[in-house]
């Protein structure tokens, strides 16, 4: 499987990058400066220069021949317009211009539950929603929307819940997270699903097998 992931540089990224290369897939890794940037050493992997600041045109010809494209580039509340909103709606446009299917975005616990936004984080909800919006009505991508809950660096545990609802008491490890990237890769026929992760009480391979479009109320 060929998988480009964009913001391979981050803690999720990064993570997924490896992960990916472990499972045997051909990987491209965007980041904005391949020279400094790269991580992995696997020979599956390869850096190339991906800016969100890039026209769509400029993103497109990078995103040709990928079976999958996976965006967990983030702007740590810095950027949110620029890279959480449209960054992430020119990639998705990219991808389609490119002849790509297959899309998986990482997105935010309640992007979908404006009653929940308040606070320092009210923008950063704003930027996740609208780009999810986009990703649902103005494409035609096989995607999937992945929410994390509140995330931490602890190891993995490989023991999720996947739902449509939300607890932003709980958290999931960025390992979980790069896992369910990774297997949902191989999983095309899981489609047009938003999907909230956080660590659990099920195996990750035995919450995947349970989800089907007709589970989810979309």
């Amino acid at each position: 499987m060929k998988v480009f992931v964009i913001g391979a540089h981050g803690q999720i990224g990064q993570r997924t990058v490896e992960k990916l290369a472990a499972q045997g897939d051909q990987v491209t890794a965007g980041v904005r400066k391949p020279a400094t940037q790269a991580v992995s050493t696997a020979k599956n992997v390869s850096y190339v220069a991906f800016d969100l600041d890039w026209p769509v045109a400029k993103m497109t010809p990078v995103l040709e021949h990928q079976d999958v494209v996976i965006f967990t580039a983030g702007s740590a509340g810095q950027e949110l317009l620029k890279i959480d909103l449209d960054g992430a709606i020119k990639t998705m446009n990219a991808t389609e211009k490119a002849g790509v299917k297959r899309y998986l975005l990482v997105s935010s616990v309640d992007a979908n539950h404006a009653e929940k936004w308040s606070g320092s984080l009210h923008n950063y909800f704003i930027a996740k929603h609208y780009a999810d919006e986009w990703l649902t009505h103005r494409t035609h991508l096989d995607y999937v929307i992945i929410r994390p809950v509140a995330l931490t660096n602890d190891a993995g545990s490989g023991d999720v819940n996947l739902d449509k609802g939300s607890d932003l008491s709980a958290s999931v490890s960025r390992d979980n997270v790069a896992d369910l990237l990774v297997k949902l890769t191989h999983r095309p026929e899981l489609k047009r699903l938003e999907i909230t992760v956080s660590d659990g009480s099920k195996s990750l391979d035995r919450a995947i097998d349970e989800l089907s479009s007709a589970a989810w109320d979309l």
